[in-house]
């Protein structure tokens, strides 16, 4: 499946389902609404009919105010006397269940000749801590209802729009993770892809190359000419020996990747390790005729390190190849570095710069990554296999160090390894 489709069916698949939470949303505050305007509705209807017994028992036919609502759980309804609280507990009673209101509440008398609250009550459910309801800004006799619990029964109520929209929720969630899979898959997938042609490519170069100089020694003329057949046997011995060394290269990543490789603690000279490194790659930079040089501090010389030298090995030459095969069109010039780190006893740093293509800024952060390459274009000559730098991120980390990657002024690159000293 191409990209172009899996991004149309991963932002159809997120707009279905963001749309359909919007509205599930948009629907569950709808219902808290009419459950709102429908409790209200019942509990004003409640307590008009309250009022209207209190004033048909006494015979009082004067207009009060209506029942009014003071905030979202306290409704006040209006006397022109007193009352007695047993009298009012029973008509609310009686009155609530009529209107299937089942909530507990608090309720309280006002009394305006002496200004204060001459009884309060609760009635259902468990007592609140604060069962008289306040005092509100108003004249005369009134008594005031309150639903401590309003809120948590509008939401009780709503329970299966509150569960639809958590599965909604879930959905969602499960969706994200599975485009992020199928993503990582895809990524995966491609590596993979990447990875066969270009382990094809750096086999078949060296094959192709061995079988004409096996087929040019064939000939007559050939193998009666000594230069001649001495330039073709130094020929396939010199590609049977990249071509082990690409095989070696793949079989220490998996080595590594498999966690089977045990790195040595011995101890060795970093001044030697860097010079023996720097000299091994000379001949390879001298037929390009480029510049390779080593800079390496005299305190550096007869100190020890502890370490797996025969992996380190492969830390610096890995790194100075690289610095050599990616040197564009211009002859290599590569600048090997030791320096002491500040602060660590024994603790060495490690620079290789180069002028080379250097390696864009987008792809620092990923470029020790497992099968990760910078794209070369069309340029053959600089294809790999996206091992050798994580590789190099393997063993310095096993070593308790650290590699960087920066941009080198001018152009080029810089890689930094800091080499700490092991613990005892």
């Amino acid at each position: 499946m191409s990209r172009r489709r899996i991004r149309l069916l991963i932002l159809t698949g997120l707009l279905s389902i963001f749309g359909t939470l919007v509205l599930q949303l948009i629907w569950l505050r709808q219902a808290v609404d009419l459950g709102e305007r429908e409790f209200n509705d019942r509990v004003v209807i409640a307590l008009t009919e309250v009022v209207d017994r209190v004033q048909s028992m006494r015979g009082d036919s004067a207009v009060v105010e209506p029942v009014r609502q003071q905030a979202s759980n306290a409704f006040v309804a209006n006397l022109n006397d007193t009352l007695h609280p047993f009298l009012l507990e029973a008509l609310l009673r009686e009155s609530f269940e009529r209107a299937a209101l089942d909530a507990p509440f608090d309720y309280a008398i006002y009394d305006c000749f002496s200004d204060s609250i001459v009884y309060g009550g609760h009635v259902g459910g468990q007592e609140s801590e604060e069962a008289m309801p306040p005092r509100f800004d108003r004249d005369g006799h009134y008594f005031g209802i309150r639903f401590p619990d309003r809120r948590a029964d509008i939401l009780m109520s709503l329970d299966r729009w509150l569960l639809a929209s958590v599965l909604q929720l879930l959905v969602l969630g499960t969706f994200v993770y599975a485009v992020v899979i199928v993503l990582r898959q895809k990524r995966l997938s491609e590596v993979r892809e990447d990875f066969i042609n270009n382990m094809t490519h750096e086999f078949k170069t060296p094959i192709a190359s061995i079988e004409s100089g096996a087929q040019l020694l064939q000939r007559e003329e050939i193998g009666a000419d000594a230069a001649a057949r001495k330039r073709y046997l130094d020929l396939i011995l010199s590609e049977n020996g990249r071509m082990r060394r690409q095989v070696e290269k793949v079989m220490e990543m998996a080595t590594v990747e498999k966690g089977a490789v045990r790195l040595a603690r011995d101890p060795f000279d970093p001044a030697d390790w860097v010079r023996r490194n720097v000299d091994s790659a000379l001949p390879s930079v001298e037929r390009l005729e480029g510049r390779l040089v080593a800079v390496v501090p005299e305190e550096a010389s007869g100190a020890q390190h502890v370490g797996d030298l025969t992996h380190l090995d492969g830390v610096l030459s890995n790194l100075i190849d690289n610095a050599i095969r990616y040197c564009g069109d211009a002859p290599p010039d590569i600048k090997v570095r030791l320096e002491r780190m500040d602060g660590g006893r024994s603790s060495w740093r490690v620079t290789v710069a180069d002028r080379g293509i250097g390696v864009p800024a987008e792809h620092l952060e990923r470029i020790f990554d497992r099968f990760h390459r910078v794209p070369t274009g069309d340029r053959h000559d600089v294809k790999g296999f996206g091992l050798g730098l994580h590789y190099v991120r393997s063993i310095v980390e096993g070593h308790g160090g650290q590699i960087r990657c920066t941009q080198r002024e001018g152009g080029g690159s810089v890689f930094t390894i800091d080499l700490p000293n092991p613990a005892p």
